[in-house]
């Protein structure tokens, strides 16, 4: 499964990097994430829950940062195992500062097993696709907060936070404007 896309910051692209390489506030967006720690130089070790139709499960996982240009790229691989099957992937990912702004592109590739892939691919990449939408809308609300201020965070808060922004995009779209996300 291929995994591409953009995403676009309201903050100076140094905020994005620190907070995309501390796995406190990764941890704190990633749906699902029970534990995310680090084990070596830029290397982690994670636990997630997650459920694709009948197909839920707890994952082991590792993940290795390399090819580090801060604050402007890298490369991730990740591993994980658990009962439904297993997940390999890897990626890169890239900042660019515009206009006051950071603008995040990823590239990447995943293979699963087991289980999960008995799922149906247009299931698993629709799945994949609103996590990932899920994580950035979370990361969104952290990088936008104030200092000292905590930002909520939850599956359900998450997921409400995606759907909003989605229509907000879309109606945005339909009348020909730039909206604001909060």
């Amino acid at each position: 499964m291929k995994l591409t896309g953009t995403q676009t910051f309201p903050v100076p692209r140094q905020k994005v990097w620190a907070f995309l390489t501390d796995p406190q506030y990764l941890a704190k967006c990633m749906p699902g994430c029970e534990k995310l720690e680090t084990v070596g130089e830029n290397e982690y070790s994670g636990v997630i829950n997650v459920g694709l139709a009948a197909v839920k499960g707890v994952y082991n996982g590792k993940v290795k940062l390399t090819e580090m240009q801060p604050p402007t790229h890298y490369k991730m691989s990740l591993d994980g195992k658990g009962k439904q099957g297993f997940i390999k992937g890897s990626g890169t990912l890239d900042l660019a500062e515009q206009d006051g702004q950071t603008v995040l592109s990823y590239v990447g590739d995943v293979q699963i097993g087991g289980p999960l892939a008995s799922v149906g691919q247009r299931m698993v990449d629709g799945a994949a696709k609103m996590m990932i939408g899920q994580f950035f809308t979370a990361m969104e609300a952290e990088l936008k907060a104030l200092p000292g201020e905590e930002v909520q965070q939850g599956i359900a808060l998450n997921f409400w936070r995606y759907l909003l922004k989605l229509i907000r995009e879309k109606l945005a779209g339909l009348f020909g404007k730039k909206t604001t996300t909060s």
